[in-house]
């Protein structure tokens, strides 16, 4: 094949990409367009006008328009009207050997905000310095424990773990530390991970003179962890805990095993839309996905360049 095929086959394959790549974006924002404008019909309009792909219908004359869901926000009004109500039945009771224990729900909007905060700032946190920390140690030490410890987080990734949980509710609640913030931070201290393996690699590729360097003035180990190592990854720490915070930000599965009292906001607009009686209609489970889903909207257009850059460092001029 000539260098003139080559390039023929290559921008046809670009070509390709690109129309898929384009086709799913035109997916991805048609499902958030119809998602605020179903958010803005009224229950009427949606149902009994069948109205489920249109714009919202504002004639007055019609006795099931969207005038009041769509200039007053009726929907959105309906979710936090009526997310006092749904905390108060998140109630958990479980055993603890022979014994029944009761835990009552956070149960206020102040609470759910700081749960939320704790959940997905502190959680990611853990999660993005804890692999960091290990990584470094594993990738720089030449010890066999290194060689392990490698080995454990390879095959932590390959083993199957759904089948762990009920154990790990068990063991938490034998401990006592089953749905409190303590026994959360314990679980985010685990340093596996895919992120683990992208540290181990980067901090694999960085030169010691960094460190050499800092030895010969003095530092210790801790100071040039601190002082060095960690401004040096900077980048790659930020864009981890941004992408980890996404995640747990849409998560609700997690809180409802391990905080069921704790409600964050994700868990308690899942409970609403889908376990309270009173929001049964499609515009308002709409609508309450759409309180999740603006925050984080907004959060990566920000951040999006954070989020989706390429990781730099600097270095040392020989």
């Amino acid at each position: 094949m000539t260098k003139k095929d080559k390039s023929v086959v290559n921008k046809i394959f670009m070509t390709v990409i690109g129309i898929v790549l384009a086709v799913y974006t035109l997916t991805i924002i048609f499902v958030l367009l119809w998602g605020l404008l179903t958010s803005l019909k009224s229950v009427l309009d949606y149902g009994y006008g069948k109205n489920v792909m249109g714009l919202p219908n504002l004639d007055a004359s019609v006795g099931w328009n969207s005038r009041k869901a769509f200039f007053e926000w009726f929907n959105y009004a309906e979710i936090f009207r009526y997310f006092p109500e749904v905390l108060k039945t998140m109630k958990k009771s479980f055993y603890v050997g022979d014994t029944l224990v009761t835990h009552r729900p956070n149960a206020s909007v102040i609470g759910v905000f700081s749960n939320t905060f704790l959940y997905v700032v502190i959680g990611p946190l853990l999660q993005t310095i804890v692999p960091a920390i290990v990584a470094y140690a594993t990738a720089k030490h030449d010890f066999k424990i290194c060689k392990v410890i490698y080995g454990i987080a390879l095959f932590s990734m390959i083993m199957p773990i759904v089948g762990n949980y009920t154990a790990t509710i068990d063991l938490m609640r034998n401990l006592g530390i089953y749905d409190t913030w303590i026994g959360y931070f314990i679980q985010k201290f685990y340093f596996g991970g895919m992120y683990y393996l992208v540290f181990h690699a980067f901090y694999k590729s960085l030169p010691n003179s960094y460190s050499e360097a800092a030895e010969i003035d003095g530092a210790s180990y801790y100071n040039i962890l601190i002082r060095i190592i960690l401004p040096l990854s900077i980048k790659m720490l930020s864009s981890v805990w941004l992408i980890q915070f996404v995640h747990f930000w849409n998560d609700y599965q997690t809180p409802r095993l391990y905080l069921p009292t704790h409600p964050t906001l994700a868990y308690a607009i899942w409970t609403l839309t889908t376990n309270y009686s009173r929001i049964a209609d499609m515009p308002t489970k709409v609508a309450g996905a759409m309180v999740l889903a603006m925050p984080i909207l907004i959060f990566f257009i920000f951040f999006k360049d954070k989020l989706m850059g390429n990781v730099s460092m600097g270095g040392l001029k020989e």
